[in-house]
């Protein structure tokens, strides 16, 4: 009973997440459309991402065998997927390097410091240009509000996904490897938001 009510609230939670955010988008468009078709694949894709993170949620507090967990795991990931698609590209690395320096507490601070960095600058970028579209106003608030709300609600959300208990870039030993992760992260980071700004 408890299983299933801990996949029922991060699905309907993440439903109403994406219908919030699919008010949010139109907000902040400078010729705002509505489509049935586009609207239900944002609150879909907002809602499957919820799907998959409760499943993750649940084996972290179950304590599965460290397989079946990995693949839980590995569920939240694809479920993040959805969310970068079309005009989320942008905002890939603020959920995702968001999420791991929210999450992933055992990382040297430096480390995290660099994640937040990314995280941070498509929130600037996106935000610096919704102030271009609309100048000092109400709107600008509105749309800025509304992007720090939504992103920081998703990032919350990467608990299942990002935190050690995935098993994944857990690295030991050797600063090396953590340069190679920043250098690596801020390279992919960088790409994503130059093909979504440009796009």
């Amino acid at each position: 009973m408890r299983e299933a009510a801990t996949i029922a609230a991060g699905t309907l939670g993440a439903l109403a997440l994406g219908a919030t955010a699919r008010g949010w988008m139109r907000l902040i468009s400078t010729d705002p459309e509505f489509s049935w078709s586009g609207t239900i694949f944002i609150v879909l894709g907002f809602t499957f991402f919820g799907f998959m993170q409760s499943i993750g949620a649940l084996a972290r507090r179950r304590s599965w065998r460290p397989w079946p967990c990995r693949i839980a795991r590995t569920f939240g990931v694809v479920g993040i997927l959805p969310l970068f698609v079309a005009a989320g590209v942008p905002m890939a690395p603020t959920v995702v390097f968001g999420g791991l320096a929210l999450w992933r507490v055992d990382w040297p601070r430096w480390v995290r410091g660099i994640c937040v960095a990314l995280a941070l600058a498509p929130v600037i970028a996106v935000g610096g240009q919704i102030a271009r579209d609309f100048g000092v106003s109400f709107h600008t608030v509105a749309g800025v509000t509304g992007l720090v709300a939504v992103y920081a609600a998703l990032v919350w959300a990467c608990r299942p996904t990002m935190s050690r208990s995935l098993h994944v870039l857990a690295f030991k030993g050797g600063g090396r490897r953590y340069v190679a992760l920043a250098v690596g992260a801020a390279a992919v980071a960088l790409f994503m938001l130059q093909i979504g700004l440009s796009g």
